[in-house]
């Protein structure tokens, strides 16, 4: 991953997503000039917030508000478009046919309604997923944002994205700010189960509300 005002650093990832009542918890451990930074994504109620601590004590990021509720609904459903397509059939979402290879889907939660494209292969898999309604945090402003499909393998028995990249469309150019490796995913985990981010990231999500 990494910034306009920052070269690629590596980072680890581990998030929960929830369907009946829309919700999106990210838990990321990167290394920035050997420096452990943890960082916590909430999206839930409809409301997001984002929070990362240096060595996971001291802030140095924080955002929340109308900005980051849209930002994070586009990121909630490209999440559902890559990972879980059989909560595509959601009624929250409304589709419009472009082509045989193209759709336009509107997806509403709340008061945050957002849009994108999605572009499939002959094959049916989803290699493109293009909006214009996410925000930018670093400077909150709206930017197209895509995330093309590398490539897919079977995973736990299931076909599934294993490569595919995050990318701003800046007045300037094409920004790619992140390549994303999916080692694993696991559909309808039991409730009671050790959170993955405690035991492996060394940091507890602390509450944001």
């Amino acid at each position: 991953m990494r910034s306009k005002k920052q070269g690629w650093f590596p980072f680890e990832s581990v998030q929960y997503n929830f369907f009946d009542n829309p919700a999106r918890l990210f838990y990321m451990k990167a290394a920035m000039f050997g420096i452990e930074v943890p960082g916590y994504h909430s999206y839930k109620d409809e409301t997001a917030r984002m929070k990362v601590k240096l060595f996971g004590i001291i802030p140095v990021m924080q955002a929340s508000g109308h900005e980051m509720d849209v930002a994070e609904t586009v990121t909630f459903f490209n999440d559902m478009c890559l990972m879980i397509p059989a909560a595509l059939i959601d009624k929250k979402i409304q589709w419009e046919p472009i082509d045989d290879l193209s759709a336009k889907a509107t997806f509403t939660n709340g008061k945050n309604s957002i849009s994108a494209v999605l572009y499939f292969n002959q094959k049916g898999q989803l290699i493109n997923f293009i909006s214009d309604d996410r925000y930018d945090i670093s400077d909150m402003k709206q930017y197209r944002f895509s995330t093309p499909v590398k490539e897919y393998r079977f995973l736990n028995r299931r076909s599934t994205i294993s490569y595919g990249e995050g990318i701003w469309h800046y007045p300037e150019g094409e920004f790619v700010y992140g390549k994303f490796y999916i080692k694993d995913i696991k559909y309808n985990v039991e409730k009671d189960s050790q959170p993955v981010s405690a035991k492996s990231m060394n940091f507890l999500p602390e509450p944001l509300l």
